[in-house]
């Protein structure tokens, strides 16, 4: 029987495609570490917060390069990576921000 991939290009597209869900993953990170910031006001504890974004983005990219194939670095993972990213930043990112905004502006409207 014939198979629809070879083997090594379907775990190459496998990989694209889990290092595009991995940029993902960071986007959402990104935005539920923003909500995790916005009660402070003092700039070291926005440095503190996103020390730790940056750990976990680098944890969780570590892992994933890890897992799809044993550590290797490629290049067209980490442009897979800032694809997701992009990805995320553009559709939903950009809509939960605007909902953010919109909420944040309607709770400034109540509170005068």
């Amino acid at each position: 029987m014939r198979e629809l991939f070879p083997p090594g290009e379907l775990t190459e597209f496998a990989g694209f495609v889990a290092a595009v869900n991995c940029g993902l993953v960071i986007g959402i990170m990104y935005d539920l570490f923003a909500l995790l910031r916005k009660p402070f006001k003092s700039a070291v504890t926005t440095g503190i917060i996103d020390l730790l974004y940056y750990a976990a983005a680098m944890v969780l990219v570590a892992l994933t390069l890890l897992y799809i194939n044993c550590g290797t670095l490629r290049l067209y993972l980490f442009a897979a990576i800032a694809l997701g990213i992009y990805l995320y930043a553009r559709f939903p990112g950009r809509l939960i921000r605007a909902k953010k905004a919109k909420k944040a502006k309607f709770t400034k409207k109540q509170l005068r």
